[in-house]
């Protein structure tokens, strides 16, 4: 059982990896855009849509490896000022459990788009904003995950 949950853990941590390869594909597409408009005087009408796509899911992606590594925005003000055994508490109910609320609504609206985001595609490529969307649903499973994974070692 444990290897399998490691095994599980090491996927669910691809979320920072693929996160950080959508960044660096964004910065390419960009410069290149860039390099292409003004030094040879032709943009790439086609990286409009690339970087809506890329920026959608290096967002969702990174907002679940900021919930992995507690990194995330959260208030500790009231924390500082409980003693430890209120403030551990006050941490498992409203850092972990609200963000874990949030990650469930998150996935049930995302499901929600899914089926009305296959009927449209991009104008340029073709691309289903499906593929754009399913970011969202997906993001809020490893979000879940890590909130889950987080109340299970804290306990």
């Amino acid at each position: 059982m444990k290897r399998a949950l490691s095994w599980i853990d090491r996927i669910m941590r691809l979320d920072e990896v693929l996160a950080s390869v959508a960044l660096f594909a964004i910065f390419l597409v960009a410069i290149s855009n860039i390099f292409m408009r003004y030094i040879f005087n032709t943009p790439l009408a086609w990286t409009e849509e690339v970087l809506q796509l890329l920026m959608v899911w290096a967002t969702f992606l990174g907002a679940s490896a900021l919930v992995r590594r507690n990194e995330h925005v959260l208030i500790g003000m009231l924390s500082e000022k409980l003693p430890t055994a209120l403030a551990r508490w006050n941490e498992r109910l409203f850092n972990v459990g609200m963000v874990l609320i949030a990650a469930i609504v998150l996935g049930y609206w995302g499901f929600q788009l899914l089926p009305y985001s296959n009927f449209r595609s991009t104008p340029m490529l073709q691309i289903p904003y499906m593929w754009i969307h399913v970011a969202i649903p997906i993001s809020a499973v490893v979000m879940a995950y890590h909130c889950l994974m987080r109340l299970a070692r804290d306990t």
